[in-house]
């Protein structure tokens, strides 16, 4: 039965599977080549690398110096983010086949048949593990077709993979002790947002040595899953294997641990009991709205969480980004606009802006799971149930995309109050932290809408194109700059649309545009989704 149940679930999500093959191949590719053209010669990354490693702000988003090699360099670039990209793919596939199959009854079903309650859960990890192999691959593929020494490439992928596997680990613990899955994948997506922020810790308070360009973290480094992935030191002549064997024991704890709570739990259960709730719906539980909070309050709650706790970092950083202005010289200009975006500001206006985009792409997450909201409802048959009362398709689906809506611009609004009331006037001023964060509102709305024109036109790929965007969106716009992408890659963003208000002359043009297009696309999801027949099923 084992072989068949992994069949099954290689064969429901061979299609997500191909699609973040593919985005981690386009993913290490593009660092590399950003690497081999915008900083094609040793000068320009030593120019870089000095100015990162007395900027402790910077290294907080990217990694830890360690030459200026064209491999080193890629890995201080590109490895943190996409060790995290990694990870959420990871905690999503679990708890997709283990605590939302409990959810709708699956599971219980399959463990009344000969396979028990073992099989579906072995299934689970080797699908996992399956998964992060295949992210191994495709990673090191990209490096090395972008002329990169084969030996770092598959190291620098064995890395990403390790993290992800040890997320596997992770997530499935989480699922046995959390009654619901959108808890499950909140919790699980939180450890791995905690995880990068723990290794830009250490590598921030890390000891440079300038005569080197190499940078020795501090130890919070090794409190993190992607600083262990960071210490395997990819393409240096100190090059190790041994802190992967850290993820592999983690994830065989971690999934050993899982698997004893799961055999002392019922199915359906988690460890951690929901409260009781009222013996009688309250009367926000009698509209469509109320629905579309209660199912998704926990996910707004995570997110938001996440947003004040960023933008209480940002905040506090940005003060030292004074100190690092009179200490960096004239020299450096060119890549402190390669770093920022600064387009002719300081230093420091550079930082608000790419704190700001930040900080919206974590709101876009909270647009893109409230869109899949509507698709999971609709595949466990709770669209059907609702829409066999009096309430509409229209009002149903606008229930779900506008409760989504509200929780980005409320969480925006928190993280702009929160970041420039620590930042204060020497860290950039409250209004332009306010305003700057502020404004990346209408480029958060234009994910909502493309995730729910997907689900409105072809809902079985709701889930798989969401992340795929919400990673694009994070390659292209948060990155693009500093990858060297050309124009029009970079023009694929909304955030690259969005006012920059922290830097001199901001147009707010495209803040109107991006608004205009996220309102069609909403309206022309829900009128195609007045067409179509609901859809239930995986």
């Amino acid at each position: 039965m084992f072989w068949q149940l992994l069949r099954f679930r290689l064969r429901r999500d061979r299609w997500q599977l191909i699609v973040w093959g593919v985005v981690h191949f386009l993913l290490a590719y593009m660092v590399v080549s950003a690497v081999n053209t915008t900083y094609g010669t040793a000068v320009e990354r030593a120019n870089t690398v000095r100015v990162m490693m007395v900027t402790p702000a910077i290294l907080v988003f990217r990694g830890t110096p360690q030459g200026t090699g064209a491999g080193d360099f890629m890995a201080l670039l590109g490895l943190t983010f996409i060790a995290l990209i990694v990870a959420f793919q990871s905690t999503f596939l679990v708890v997709r086949n283990t605590r939302a199959e409990e959810a709708v009854g699956q599971t219980e079903t399959i463990a009344a048949t000969a396979a028990g309650r073992w099989a579906p859960s072995f299934a689970v990890i080797a699908l996992g593990v399956f998964a992060n192999v295949v992210a191994a691959v495709a990673l090191a593929i990209g490096c090395l077709a972008g002329g990169l020494p084969a030996g770092g490439s598959w190291l620098f992928g064995a890395g990403c993979g390790m993290v992800g596997l040890t997320f596997v680990g992770v997530a499935f613990l989480l699922a046995q002790l959390f009654p619901a899955g959108r808890s499950a994948n909140g919790w699980a997506a939180t450890l791995a947002v905690l995880a990068y922020v723990v290794r830009g810790i250490g590598d921030a308070a890390g000891t440079p040595h300038l005569q080197s360009l190499t940078l020795t973290p501090a130890w919070p480094i090794w409190a993190s899953p992607i600083g262990w992935a960071q210490r395997t030191l990819p393409w240096s002549e100190h090059a190790r294997v041994w802190p992967l064997f850290l993820g592999l024991a983690s994830f065989v704890v971690l999934t050993a641990v899982a698997l004893l709570v799961q055999d002392r739990r019922d199915v359906g259960a988690g460890i951690l009991a929901e409260r009781r709730g009222r013996a009688d719906a309250s009367a926000v539980l009698g509209g469509t709205f109320g629905l579309a909070l209660r199912l998704q309050r926990g996910v707004l709650v995570a997110w938001t969480a996440a947003l004040v706790a960023g933008a209480l970092l940002l905040g506090s950083l940005s003060g030292v980004m004074i100190d690092q202005l009179q200490t960096t010289g004239a020299g450096v200009t060119n890549a402190l606009d390669e770093i920022g975006g600064a387009g002719g500001g300081t230093l420091l206006q550079a930082f608000v802006n790419v704190g700001a985009v930040f900080s919206g792409l974590i709101a876009s997450a909270i647009c893109v799971q409230g869109a899949m909201r509507l698709r999971q409802e609709e595949a466990a048959g709770g669209a059907d149930a609702v829409l066999s009362t009096a309430a509409g398709r229209v009002r149903w689906a606008l229930s779900f995309l506008v409760v989504a809506a509200v929780g980005a611009v409320v969480g925006l609004a928190l993280a702009g109050l929160v970041a420039g009331a620590v930042a204060g006037d020497e860290g950039g001023g409250f209004a332009t932290w306010f305003w700057a964060i502020v404004w990346e509102v209408p480029a958060v709305l234009v994910f909502l809408g493309i995730v729910a024109l997907v689900f409105a036109v072809l809902p079985s790929a709701t889930v798989a194109v969401g992340w795929a965007i919400f990673a694009l969106g994070a390659i292209f716009g948060l990155f693009g700059p500093l990858f060297g992408l050309p124009e029009w890659a970079r023009d694929l963003a909304p955030f690259a649309h969005t006012p920059a208000v922290a830097l001199p002359d901001p147009s707010f043009t495209g803040g109107w545009v991006m608004a205009l297009i996220a309102v069609v696309l909403v309206v022309a999801s829900v009128y195609l989704f007045k067409l179509r027949d609901t859809k239930p099923g995986a």
